[in-house]
């Protein structure tokens, strides 16, 4: 029997009403959007946009719920944690600019401290994701070897649905 695993995350969502959050398998989903902050390419607005484009402003009626994704080593720094609080703040508010209504689709901001692929993995057990879309930072053969792919790790480990948005 092997132990529960333990999120380790800051919410760094502004007014998060948890009843809001209650699995409803009839009407809509939980859809994850994982947010990168160290490459400093387009990855994560790349995934941002496809998710408002292609699930969200196409199924306004339905009740999905977004959840932003990013994470931080294990014991950051506070800048390193400031940093990853602006991607959110800065993407949560995109989300309004995008004429997604934030009380129909309720919006959770997490950052996830540890390994960024473990814990995106426990983060979509643990919320119940339905749907997760990652960006891609375009690496060649011999760096995605090196480097290790993310996108790649997760579309292969996630429990749910994984789209990859290029």
């Amino acid at each position: 029997m092997s132990a529960a695993k333990t999120l380790n995350y800051e919410d760094v969502t502004q007014g998060y009403n948890p009843e809001a959050w209650k699995k409803d398998i009839l009407h809509g989903r939980i859809i994850a959007i994982a947010i990168g902050t160290k490459d400093g390419s387009e990855d994560g607005s790349k995934a941002f946009y496809w998710t408002i484009n292609n699930l969200l402003a196409t199924s306004k009626n339905i009740g999905n719920k977004l959840v932003l994704l990013t994470g931080v080593a294990e014991k950051s720094s506070e800048p390193d944690l400031n940093v990853a609080r602006q991607l959110l703040a800065t993407h949560v508010s995109r989300v309004k600019t995008a004429g997604i209504d934030v009380d129909a689709v309720p919006v959770r901001a997490l950052i996830l401290k540890g390994d960024v692929r473990t814990s995106v993995c426990d983060a979509v057990d643990e919320l119940g994701v339905d749907v997760l879309v990652v960006g891609t930072r375009g690496l060649g053969a011999v760096k995605r070897v090196v480097l290790g792919s993310v996108s790649d790790y997760l579309s292969k480990n996630v429990s749910c649905t994984c789209i990859i948005a290029k």
